[in-house]
């Protein structure tokens, strides 16, 4: 019997891990370019396009990394705290870059790099600093069960504070009470793109992870 039988090749490997992310970043230029315009905003609507889909994924994927955290509490399993630190640091990743890609529209449409004024962009930047406060001790700590209780944390704060803070100037869902079909379907297009690529970068997280295990 062959080895090819007897090992199957895993379904997901890193060269097709690499291929179908270099499609799915194709794919999200191509409905960046052909997403419609907005009568005010013109092309400026496809920079937001783009900031609110990460947003949106990584606050998601913040809050999902707490799931595995504590289905490890429960039951320990390398897997499980392996997956969350993966999904959190992508979520991170992803977070981060939606806050860096902000910049834009923002002074674009209040003449201001960052609104501090605006509670959305401070909830932003309490995620980013206690986010990445919470990687870097976990991982000087290294202990399995604190690293659990600290993406379970992360994630139940997550999920209080968007919750829980409300907007000034920012809309709270602009493209999503939009009147225009196309910009929703493109925008729902960008969103899974986007949480496709956030899912491949936490698979790749926890890919790297386990080889350094052995």
């Amino acid at each position: 019997m062959s080895d090819a039988l007897i090992h199957p090749s895993p379904l997901l490997t890193p060269k097709r891990a690499l291929v179908l992310a270099a499609a799915l970043l194709a794919l999200l230029a191509v409905l960046l370019i052909l997403s419609p315009a907005e009568a005010q905003l013109g092309n400026l609507i496809k920079v937001i396009y783009l900031h609110g889909a990460l947003a949106r994924v990584g606050l998601y994927a913040l809050m999902l990394a707490a799931l595995p955290a504590l289905a490890y509490l429960i039951r320990p399993r390398p897997a499980l705290l392996r997956w969350s630190n993966a999904i959190q640091v992508a979520g991170m990743i992803v977070f981060v870059v939606h806050f860096a890609l902000s910049v834009i529209p923002t002074h674009e449409t209040w003449g201001v790099w960052i609104a501090f004024d605006e509670p959305r962009t401070r909830m932003s930047l309490q995620i980013i600093g206690v986010g990445l406060l919470v990687i870097v001790v976990r991982r000087l700590i290294d202990d399995h069960r604190f690293s659990a209780v600290a993406n379970l944390l992360l994630g139940a704060a997550v999920l209080l504070l968007n919750l829980r803070t409300g907007v000034l100037r920012h809309p709270l869902n602009p493209i999503g009470e939009s009147t225009s079909s196309a910009i929703q379907l493109y925008y729902a297009g960008i969103l899974l793109t986007c949480a496709a690529l956030t899912g491949l970068l936490a698979w790749w997280l926890a890919q790297r992870t386990m080889n350094d295990e052995r």
